[in-house]
């Protein structure tokens, strides 16, 4: 078993915009319970690390999220979460820095994993036992990845392709620890290092293809799905960040050895702007990559990003949705065709459909095929699902309408 203390870390930001409106800025997506669950986003998120977590995980917020992300978390079995609250949005990166400095701080020899705060994960026993593995690939001092087992040419996802076993060098920063690694030396020994903690190396990381190349990485079977679910040792992300984006890394080192001090409002107020605003599959996860410096976990279980109104729809069309119990297997019974979360009294003929909303008056369907509908006491939207990603137009032009309130 890893012997590195391992603290969660979960950046919880984003207006998830195309969730408008049930994702509000004021509201945002990680905070909603949006199959039905009887559990937020994030809730369920702090449910699933809990059992993993040797630390209390570290919610990384913003500071108008800060006062409702600390109310859903507690209550909920495990280490307290210690929620950081982020000034202003910087990025995946900067959050996931700041977190790992002052884990850094605290205990140089912990491993860190980051895992975002709106995803849905099904078999949550494999997810265990992938987190477990990218541990001890990460105590040899690789940035470890978990790549999802792709289902389908998705091209809502970014794409991770494993390379051969001789790319692989990694490890020359040290381990968790500090100490030499197995990844050290020739590449024949990374590899089998790799080999025998149940990991591969990783060649590069793709953005969101088109369904063209999609379907080319589904055939290649090289390929997995990005989840944006990375474990580190902390003092190994921060040090390769250095040698990447040395401003980066200095200021959250430097907002680190502030907490818990009476000058830690000032520095962070003063530091924070500055750092650069950059994810962290940019920031760390490609160039690193091409250095064969990443590892890659397989992982074998259901998993969504829930990123749009097509995705929610796919997954509450489903018996049951991905996170809850059971298999997950589509519902063949034609009565599922119109799926309602929530209280809405919704008649449907000839119809396929998502409908959420709890207000009184009824919704009636006929013939319409592949849409959401989002009834709210402000707001009523109607979307076709093969145009979610549309959604996005709309929102940002709200302002510019006089609707900027609705954001």
């Amino acid at each position: 078993m890893p012997e590195a203390p391992f603290v969660p870390v979960i950046p919880a930001g984003g207006a998830g915009t195309r969730l408008w409106p049930l994702s509000r800025r004021a509201h945002p997506k990680f905070l909603l319970d949006l199959t039905g669950s009887g559990r937020s986003l994030l809730q369920q998120t702090l449910a699933r690390l809990a059992p993993l977590a040797d630390r209390a995980p570290i919610i990384v917020t913003g500071v108008e999220h800060a006062e409702a992300v600390t109310a859903q978390a507690e209550g909920l079995a495990g280490p307290r979460a210690r929620v950081l609250a982020e000034p202003s949005p910087r990025d995946s990166m900067p959050a996931i820095a700041l977190a790992a400095a002052l884990v850094e701080r605290e205990e140089p020899e912990a491993v860190i994993g980051s895992f975002a705060a709106d995803h849905l994960i099904g078999d949550e026993e494999a997810f265990a036992r992938a987190v477990s593995t990218a541990r001890r690939a990460a105590e040899l001092g690789y940035l470890v990845t978990l790549g999802v087992t792709p289902t389908r040419p998705a091209t809502g996802f970014g794409y991770i392709e494993q390379g051969a076993g001789e790319r692989s060098t990694a490890g020359t920063t040290g381990g968790a620890a500090g100490t030499a690694t197995a990844a050290e030396g020739d590449g024949g020994a990374a590899a089998t290092a790799l080999d025998a903690v149940g990991a591969r190396p990783v060649a590069r990381f793709v953005e969101k293809p088109d369904r063209e190349r999609a379907e080319q990485f589904l055939a290649a079977g090289t390929f997995s799905w990005n989840a944006g679910i990375f474990v580190a040792g902390a003092r190994v992300l921060l040090d390769e960040l250095a040698a990447q984006i040395p401003s980066l890394a200095r200021g959250v080192r430097e907002i680190a050895a502030a907490h818990g001090t009476a000058r830690h409002q000032e520095v962070l107020e003063r530091t924070w702007p500055q750092l650069t605003r950059i994810a962290v599959d940019h920031a760390l996860a490609e160039p690193l990559a091409a250095a064969g410096k990443v590892a890659l976990v397989p992982a074998d279980f259901a998993w969504d990003d829930v990123g749009d109104f097509a995705a929610l729809a796919r997954q509450l069309r489903t018996s049951p949705p991905v996170g809850s119990a059971g298999t997950g297997e589509p519902d063949e019974d034609p009565a599922g065709d119109v799926q309602v979360l929530g209280t809405a009294d919704v008649g449907a003929v000839s119809s396929t459909a998502t409908v959420y909303g709890s207000r009184d008056r009824p919704i009636a369907l006929v013939g319409l095929e592949g849409i959401s509908i989002v009834d709210t006491e402000d707001v009523l939207l109607v979307l076709a699902d093969d145009r979610a990603q549309d959604l996005t137009r709309l929102v940002a032009g709200l302002d510019g309408t006089g609707h900027g309130h609705l954001r």
